[in-house]
């Protein structure tokens, strides 16, 4: 089975390994005809009163623009809404693709742990031939990412947060779940590669490079985040990264955030060896080598630099400052204590999301173009991406 076979096409993440690259890049352009003729379109979806609203076409686009993070996407279904809308919403989609003549697109992260929910509902429309699409990455720089866009915003210590989630690290069985449906053609590429690019490749579409990634923050800025929780408030809610990452250029380099001590590394190469088994079951020989392709697999230490350093300190008063530098105009007392420079840095935020919201709803109400990086443009990055 090829793509130009399929009747629909899944990208299910996995997450942090370049989802809001991708969903960014689609999102700008929702419909478009790849060079064998087919017609592809990327489908969003908005919650409406428990219900899920399809978003097509210009409405995608429009979306996009308002929010936050630049992007629009599918629900997760179980946690995001409840699995009966889900599945009225996913026939309708699936019936109206058919019979308008193009192959859907939809894109949720989160999905690569869902095999037994879509197994439900492809079952249920008769096991039509459909694409998945994933993006992997080695788990130890996984695991460090996924702890601060998750983890630590309710389990501050990375070894509970590690104990708590036992494996969170499970995507060779995943893909081994879906797999086993019939009818799935499974396409993985390795997250280090350009997710756009990898999926225009399949497509047989072309793409605008897509600025938008959502990278892991500097210790700095999480330290800041995790001291002012009315930012970042839940595990969830990430509007505030992804603005500073709208509003930062290139600057002074500051560490990124990193949890992963030398203690920590026999158990995530235990977790890389039992998924690249699974992985290499699962695939085709020259996808799992590509995956695998990465040294970070097979043996990361002592190669790995932040290893050797341990655990990134969050309250850095040296490294905030070069982040205050970076947000902030004019100055500030060279002997501002962390409290000090904490205020500063939050009035200055306050402003910057007035101002972002203000450019999306300018640009989403009246068509002017938003000013987003005309007016937020500032001097750094918040981080590396993990």
């Amino acid at each position: 089975m090829t793509f130009e076979d399929s009747l629909a096409v899944f990208h299910v993440g996995a997450p942090k390994c370049g989802s809001s690259a991708l969903q960014s890049a689609w999102s700008v352009r929702p419909d478009r005809a790849s060079r064998t003729g087919h017609r592809v379109r990327y489908i969003g979806a908005a919650k409406v009163r428990g219900l899920v609203m399809p978003l097509r076409g210009r409405a995608v686009s429009h979306a996009a623009a308002l929010s936050p993070y630049g992007y629009v996407s599918m629900p997760d279904p179980g946690r995001e809404v409840g699995a009966r809308p889900f599945a009225a919403f996913f026939q309708r989609e699936m019936a109206r693709a058919h019979s308008c003549g193009y192959i859907p697109f939809f894109s949720n992260e989160g999905w690569i742990r869902r095999p037994e929910i879509f197994a439900s509902l492809l079952a249920d429309l008769g096991h039509p031939p459909v694409t998945v699409l994933a993006f992997l990455r080695p788990p130890l720089t996984w695991m460090n990412a996924a702890f601060w866009q998750w983890g630590v915003w309710s389990r501050p210590c990375f070894d509970d947060w590690l104990r708590a989630w036992r494996c969170p690290y499970s995507f060779g069985a995943d893909l081994a779940a879906w797999v086993r449906i019939p009818n799935v053609r499974l396409q993985v590429a390795p997250a280090g590669h350009d997710a756009v690019a990898c999926t225009d490749a399949l497509f047989q579409t072309s793409s605008q490079p897509s600025r938008q990634r959502h990278r892991t923050g500097s210790a700095a800025q999480i330290g800041f985040l995790l001291r002012n929780r009315r930012f970042r408030p839940d595990t969830h809610r990430a509007e505030i990264e992804f603005l500073l990452q709208r509003c930062l250029a290139a600057g002074p380099m500051l560490r990124r955030a990193w949890a992963i001590a030398p203690h920590h590394v026999e158990t995530l190469q235990e977790i890389a060896q039992t998924q690249r088994q699974k992985l290499e079951r699962v695939l085709p020989a020259t996808q799992a080598e590509a995956i695998c392709d990465d040294p970070f697999w097979a043996s990361p230490y002592p190669y790995h630099p932040e290893i050797e350093k341990g655990p990134a300190q969050l309250d850095d008063l040296d490294e905030l400052r070069v982040f205050a530098g970076r947000l902030l105009s004019g100055s500030w007392p060279a002997d501002a204590t962390l409290g000090e420079l904490d205020r500063l840095i939050a009035k200055r935020l306050d402003t910057l999301l007035h101002k972002d919201r203000c450019g999306r709803w300018r640009a989403a109400l009246f068509g002017a173009p938003s000013r987003r990086s005309a007016t937020l443009t500032l001097r750094g990055d918040p981080g590396n991406a993990s």
